[in-house]
Formats: structure tokens, C-alpha cells, sequence
């Protein structure tokens, strides 16, 4: 059984909340674990400005409040570490060695380094308590810039596993811990954005360095906030809570965009889809609409109904948020047969019922069988072309003769023919000395011819 003394944090000296508990053995609050070393990392002048706006390097390395033991690396320190090394090593290709991406990165990986301390095994991770995140493969990641929906959606797979939503999630270790949903904020695609939310992606998700989908839109300028960042407001995206002053960031830019949006944020209803409440013109009441634009004067806005083309000034007192969701998003981005439509309804009613029916059919699944049948009839007629194309160099390659050997011929002996001596006939010497003109037959007639003479 724990004591009093085990139950209390002492750093808040208060119950302990989300209790971590340090490879040394001490436990404390997450919160106040996060506030003594930062889990992402951030120092003091990232908080209030962004890591875009300041350089400022830290060289606290963090210990247990209590023992002084090194306290490991969080994850998300160690993606940050990895990803801003990798972004360094790509500008040092390049030949930046002084831009001040180039400085800023430096600085960051100076402060990460000196946080996690020489004396790190390599090993040891601090956990945090939270599921550790599906890693998203860099192909699918590619998805978004190519605008390959079906690809992606085979990868998620069936929506009614839970995997699925795991999937949906899933983040880049290598690049930051970025989400599908946040790449969608660098390629300022808001349609895949849209199908990702209705499908049920986290809005709120963090990425190493603790941004989200609006966070990054607008601490980084990953995406246009009129894009990007109204989108995430009015699917519910938190704007205070982040380790990363959002509000105060957009205000210090200066510019007129940058002083509207933090106007319009500060508000309570500014880029919120809202529903209308207690109006006197009763047919608007239920009604949905989007605050585009706060009247601090009145706290009044500047609305869009979203199923009629007016546009009000409503009060503050005539709003209450509604956020879209997967099952009331107010309008639908759908896909199907590689074609991506906006879909319009009457009402909501109508909209929800089509979600609704939509979800029925498990389209996701379907979709994804059809990528696969088209992928698995590429590959066979790249196969098939291949093999087409070696036949084809088979039959037109020149034909080698090979030289062929005489085969010995083998002697036949012939047998001699013996040849019957002729008997020649003497002639009187007389006979020839009768007739002096008379030519021999042939030598060897004479030669006889003598021999018996003699």
C-alpha cells in the first residue's frame, strides 16, 4: 500500500496526476515532468515565438528533481533529433553552410543534444504513457503530394478494424513524427484533408515538436490559413493549450493578416462552424454557419450559412459552436472511382443521412479492392510486355555457327590385282632386219627382244 508521501508529486506537492515514473525510480506528474524538461524540447523562446522566429539554444541538461539522475529522451526528441539532422545533412549537400535555415537548425540541434546529454546509453526512452504511434511509410507519406487517394486507402484498410484509426494517425518517425494530415497542411491540399477528418483523424495530433495541423500551418506556414487553418478551426482544432503560443506568434508578425487572424482566434467564435440559437428570424434557428469575420466593436460576426448563400452579422449571444465531425461535417468530400466531388445538401439532416448511408456501404473497402485488381493487372501486363520484349530480342539476335570437325575418313586397303604375265611372241632377228621401218610395239618389247638375242 502507497503512503501519503508516495501518492504526492514533489514538485506540485500536489496528488500525482498521469503519474511517470523516472528510470531512477522517483515518480511525478507528466505535466510537471514536462514543465521540468520540456518532452519536445522546446525551449522558453520556441514557446513564445516559434522555432521560425527566434534562435535561442539551451544547454540545460535536465536531471530527477529529486536525485539528479539523467533523465532519458522522450520519443519525441529523439524524432526531432533525427528529423532536423537529416534537414541539416540535405542543405550541407546543397552547399548551405549560412542561411538562416541553416542556423536555426544548427541552434536546435545544438539545444536537443545538450538536453539529452553525453552520457545517453542510446537505449533508454522515457515513457510517457501513451500508445506508441503506427510508423507511416514514406511511400504512403508520398501519397499526398501525388494525390494518390486510392494507395493510401488500401493502406488504412478496413475502417471497422481497429487498426484502421491507428493508421489514420500514423506518423513518419524520420520526418518529425509528421501525420498524414499535416502533410496535407505542406501540400496546402485540403480535400485529402477533408476525406482524412471524415474518415476520423485526430485534428489535434502533435508532431515532435508538439505542432499541429494549425499549429503548423501557422507557426511554420505550412498551408494557407484560409485553407489549411480555417479548415482545422472548424473541425474543433484547439487554439490555446500548445506549447507554442499560436495566437500571440500571428499577432507579432505585424501585418494585416497576421493581426486579423489573432483577432479573429482570440474570439470565441472566430472561424468556428457554429449552429444558430434563439434568433428572431425562427427559420434560421438549427441552421449552420462559419464565423469568418469577428466585430470586436459588438462582438458580433460575420457568418456564411452553409446551406443557403446568405450572409449575416449574427451576435455572439445567437451562436453556439458545432464542430464538424465524421457524422456531421455539413458538406461531404467524396471519392470514388478516382474522382473526388464536393457534395452539397439542403440541410444537415440530409448531409448526415448521406454520411450515414455512405458508411453502410464500407466504401473505404471497396475502393481499395479496386486499387489492388488495378495494381494486380499492372503487374501483369508488365510482366507479360516483358517477356514479350526478351522474345523479341531472342528472335532478333544473330545466329552463332559453331565450326563442325571432319570426321576422319579411315583408309580402305585395296587388294593388289595380280596381273597375268602376257607372253610376248619373239620375232626372228630376220624378220626385223627384213623390215628396218617397222616401229617396236614398246620398250619393253625391244628390251626382251634383245635379251633373247643375246
Amino acid at each position: 500500500m502507497k503512503t501519503d508521501e508516495e501518492e504526492i508529486c514533489s514538485v506540485c506537492l500536489e496528488p500525482k496526476v498521469k503519474p511517470i515514473t523516472l528510470p531512477c525510480g522517483h515518480s511525478f506528474c507528466a505535466a510537471c515532468v514536462d514543465g521540468w524538461r520540456d518532452q519536445y524540447g522546446l525551449t522558453e523562446e520556441e514557446k513564445n515565438h516559434g522555432s521560425a522566429y527566434g534562435i535561442d539554444v539551451t544547454t540545460k541538461y535536465r536531471t530527477c528533481p529529486n536525485c539528479r539522475s539523467p533523465i532519458p529522451p522522450t520519443r519525441n526528441m529523439l524524432s526531432s533529433l533525427h528529423a532536423f539532422t537529416r534537414q541539416i545533412r540535405d542543405l550541407e549537400r546543397q552547399g548551405d553552410f549560412e542561411s538562416r535555415a541553416y542556423q536555426l537548425l544548427e541552434a536546435k540541434l545544438i539545444s536537443l543534444n545538450s538536453q539529452i546529454g553525453e552520457d545517453w546509453d542510446g537505449i533508454t526512452v522515457l515513457d510517457d504513457g501513451q500508445e506508441e504511434p503506427v510508423d507511416l511509410p514514406v511511400p504512403i507519406g508520398k501519397c499526398i503530394e501525388r494525390n494518390d487517394i486510392p494507395k493510401m486507402l488500401a493502406w488504412f484498410g478496413d475502417p471497422k478494424t481497429p487498426e484502421f484509426k491507428r493508421r489514420l494517425n500514423a506518423q513518419v518517425s524520420i520526418c518529425g513524427n509528421m501525420t498524414l494530415l499535416q502533410i496535407c497542411g505542406e501540400e496546402n491540399n485540403t480535400d485529402i484533408a477533408s476525406i482524412l477528418l471524415q474518415l476520423g483523424a485526430d485534428v489535434d495530433i502533435k508532431d515532435s515538436q508538439a505542432a499541429t495541423y494549425l499549429v503548423r500551418t501557422i507557426a511554420y506556414g505550412q498551408g494557407e490559413f484560409e485553407t489549411c487553418g480555417k479548415l482545422a478551426l472548424e473541425w474543433g482544432a484547439a487554439t490555446t493549450g500548445h506549447p507554442l503560443d499560436v495566437i500571440t506568434i500571428l499577432h507579432d508578425t505585424g501585418t494585416e493578416s497576421g493581426l486579423f487572424q489573432s483577432a479573429l482566434m482570440r474570439s470565441e467564435f472566430g472561424g468556428r462552424r457554429c449552429e444558430v440559437v434563439g434568433h428572431e428570424r425562427s427559420e434560421l434557428n438549427g441552421c449552420t454557419c462559419v464565423a469568418d469575420v469577428h466585430l470586436p466593436e459588438t462582438d458580433e460576426y460575420k457568418v456564411r450559412m452553409e446551406h443557403t448563400p446568405e450572409e449575416l452579422v449574427i451576435g455572439h449571444m445567437n451562436l453556439k459552436r458545432r464542430d464538424r465531425t465524421p457524422q456531421d461535417p455539413g458538406h461531404y468530400i467524396e471519392f470514388k472511382d478516382g474522382k473526388v466531388t464536393r457534395r452539397e445538401f439542403k440541410s444537415n439532416e440530409e448531409c448526415m443521412a448521406f454520411v450515414a448511408k455512405v458508411a453502410e456501404t464500407n466504401w473505404v473497402v471497396e475502393e481499395a479492392a479496386r486499387y489492388e485488381a488495378a495494381e494486380a493487372a499492372k503487374a501483369e501486363a508488365a510482366k507479360a510486355e516483358a517477356a514479350k520484349a526478351e522474345a523479341a530480342a531472342v528472335e532478333a539476335a544473330p545466329v552463332e555457327t559453331s565450326p563442325v570437325e571432319a570426321a576422319p575418313v579411315e583408309a580402305v586397303p585395296v587388294e593388289a590385282v595380280p596381273v597375268e604375265a602376257v607372253p610376248v611372241e619373239a620375232v626372228p632377228v630376220e624378220a626385223a632386219a627384213a623390215n628396218p621401218d617397222a616401229e617396236p610395239q614398246n620398250n619393253a618389247d625391244q628390251t626382251v627382244a634383245e635379251s633373247s638375242q643375246i
